[in-house]
């Protein structure tokens, strides 16, 4: 029998974990990092702007440290709202930002939070690569069970 049923993709999160640090801002900015690079990545692939890399030269202009994290998160949700590129990942990623709100007691450098920002972005070009042959599987099934409905 075949299976009607809508397949859904993996999230950054359910394969990717901030371990090594204990500390909520070095995870925000890790899952900051990986929410930024999959906004640049459906940028430029949106609709209503296709080849759009206006957030990419925005965040290369940025300074990546513990005071500019929520400004930069503010800056990536914009865009994904403004070209209107709502996805489950965006959201996995967003959520996982806005889970580490605590501000550290102790002054961190920007050296190690750049760091856990990059890892991220990192982590998440990874994750894609990795993700991309159950990528074209999950898509092609759902277009399959659509065009059947």
């Amino acid at each position: 029998m075949e299976n009607n049923k809508k397949m859904d993709y993996i999230l950054f999160s359910d394969s990717y974990k901030c371990e090594e640090s204990k500390d909520d801002i070095l995870k925000k900015a890790y899952y900051l990092g990986a929410y930024c690079k999959a906004v640049i990545n459906s940028s430029f692939k949106s609709k209503i702007s296709e080849g759009n890399t206006t957030f990419k030269r925005w965040l290369s202009n940025q300074i990546i440290n513990e005071k500019n994290l929520n400004k930069i998160f503010d800056q990536a949700g914009r865009f994904e709202e403004k070209l209107n590129l709502g996805s489950n990942r965006l959201l996995d990623l967003s959520t996982q930002v806005t889970t580490y709100t605590e501000v550290s007691s102790k002054s961190i450098s920007k050296y190690i939070v750049s760091y856990y920002f990059r890892k991220g972005f990192n982590e998440y070009i990874k994750f894609r690569s990795e993700q991309k042959e159950n990528d074209d599987k999950v898509t092609a099934h759902n277009k399959k069970i659509k065009g059947a409905k």
